[in-house]
């Protein structure tokens, strides 16, 4: 399974160390694309392209401001039919 990560703080390093063993990868886009780069993670080129190639996104955003122009991006991705409600 791959999960994404958009908003990755100290968050995907934490993550990245609970998943270990468990086949599961993380695929992580961040604003300041340096902190991601740095997380020895495979990054996406942006939030657009983390969408499009993941079934499972998990966002870690600090503002209103952020949520909005983040998921404008998100949403901009390939996500036709990724999404499902319960």
């Amino acid at each position: 399974m791959k999960i994404g990560m958009a908003g990755t703080a100290g968050w995907a390093r934490r993550s990245r160390s609970a998943l270990r063993g468990s086949g599961t990868k993380l695929k992580v886009w961040n604003r300041t694309a340096g902190k991601a780069r740095g997380l020895g993670l495979e990054v996406a080129g942006s939030a657009t392209r983390l969408a499009d190639v993941l079934k499972t996104l998990i966002s870690i955003l600090t503002d209103a401001a952020a949520v909005e122009s983040v998921y404008k991006q998100l949403l901009a991705g390939d996500v036709k039919g990724s999404c499902s409600s319960r």
